[in-house]
């Protein structure tokens, strides 16, 4: 699964295979702000789950409604959860908690559950005990009708998500004509700003910065459709008025030409 909360779960063992001595049990204060801190987010309180990160955190966030966006882009709902294990580390403690979670699974397009182990770090700050809750884009959407379709092939952007320097699009491709079709995405691809300036695409060997289907060619049969990513290079804190995109080169089996998909501005607001 590919969301926003998910992508970045530890394995459920993770603390189990520390030496025991390498383990610590929280104390209650520590039990009591991680559990404050989850509760918020599973009653949907992101105001009190903001107050309670640290001052990097919230530095990164910058905002309860942009810790609420990474959320609601993918449509997640804490159901319950358990504080499972926990380790020390020279800053603090590390804990790990199991969440029972509903979200929305971009490539199903459908209502999914899951149980899965999250890694939260406690802290201790100039005022108390505070949160580290990392690997998460500082602001996510799940934009409506940012799509284009030429000659039978539909691309809908589902998610968008900020990073530290990057921008990560998850976005369909399907091929709705009768001609099968190859993607280039990462040959001319283009990502804009309000002002027209362009943002490559990250081409690696990380999987999670480079859709390799993508990156290597993705050929559509007639009624056939891929989910994938592509990540873009930005400044560190990339905050555009609006985006444009064009995916290039398609080709279409038997054609003398590629072609290319312009969409239309996505408006972000000020």
């Amino acid at each position: 699964m590919k969301v926003a909360r998910l992508a970045f779960l530890l394995a459920a063992g993770a603390v189990a295979l520390l030496p025991a001595a390498a383990r610590a049990a929280l104390q209650p204060a520590q039990r009591a702000v991680l559990q404050q801190y989850v509760g918020a987010l599973q009653a949907g309180r992101f105001d009190r789950a903001f107050a309670l990160l640290s001052p990097d955190e919230q530095r990164y966030f910058r905002t309860s409604a942009n810790l609420a966006s990474i959320y609601q882009a993918d449509g997640v709902k804490i159901d319950g959860f358990t504080i499972v294990a926990s380790q020390s580390d020279q800053l603090g403690k590390v804990a790990i908690v199991s969440e029972r979670n509903e979200f929305f699974d971009e490539r199903r397009q459908s209502p999914e559950h899951a149980t899965a182990k999250v890694a939260y770090g406690i802290l201790r700050g100039a005022h108390g005990l505070t949160i580290k809750d990392p690997l998460h884009p500082w602001r996510a959407l799940a934009p409506h009708g940012f799509a284009a379709s030429v000659n039978g092939i539909d691309v809908t952007v589902r998610k968008i998500s900020f990073f530290t320097g990057r921008l990560e699009l998850v976005a369909t491709f399907a091929n709705v004509g009768d001609t099968t079709v190859t993607l280039l995405p990462y040959g001319r691809t283009v990502l804009r700003d309000q002002n027209g300036k362009s943002y490559p695409p990250i081409a690696s060997r990380l999987p999670g910065l480079t859709d390799k289907t993508l990156y290597t060619g993705l050929r559509l049969a007639p009624q056939a459709q891929y989910t994938g990513l592509m990540s873009f290079l930005t400044p560190d804190r990339f905050e555009p008025k609006s985006l444009n995109l064009t995916i290039a080169p398609v080709l279409a089996d038997g054609a003398d030409a590629p072609f290319e998909i312009p969409f239309q501005p996505l408006a972000l607001g000020p």
